[in-house]
């Protein structure tokens, strides 16, 4: 997935705290990711600082910006990992290519 504005920045902050193995090594433990406790300090942080919104609200934010742009309904459930439910027949072939995801995410910058 191709990342452009604050999710490359994002990223690249995140690389800086990053050891050779993980993203995140804090929330590894003896070999086992603790995801829960990422994600629960992730949404401790939302809220305090984005006015109570969660990860969760991420992602919506993220769809409703993709129908700003005028993106395909079919491409925005691809994106998103949505399960599509305007047809039957947008779960058939391989998708679109990150030619075509890349082309939209460029609508999307700051």
């Amino acid at each position: 997935m191709p990342l452009v504005g604050y999710a490359k920045l994002a990223l690249e902050q995140a690389f800086k705290q990053a050891d050779d193995t993980y993203l995140f090594p804090r929330y590894i433990i003896d070999g086992k990711c603790y995801a829960t406790h990422a994600s629960n300090a992730l949404n401790k942080w939302l809220k305090k600082n984005f006015d109570g919104l969660t990860a969760h609200c991420l992602r919506h934010t993220f769809r409703d910006r993709l129908r700003a742009v005028e993106c395909p309904m079919d491409l925005i459930d691809q994106i998103g990992g949505w399960k599509s439910v305007t047809s039957i027949g947008n779960r058939y072939g391989e998708g679109h290519g990150a030619k075509m995801v890349d082309l939209w995410y460029s609508k999307l910058m700051l």
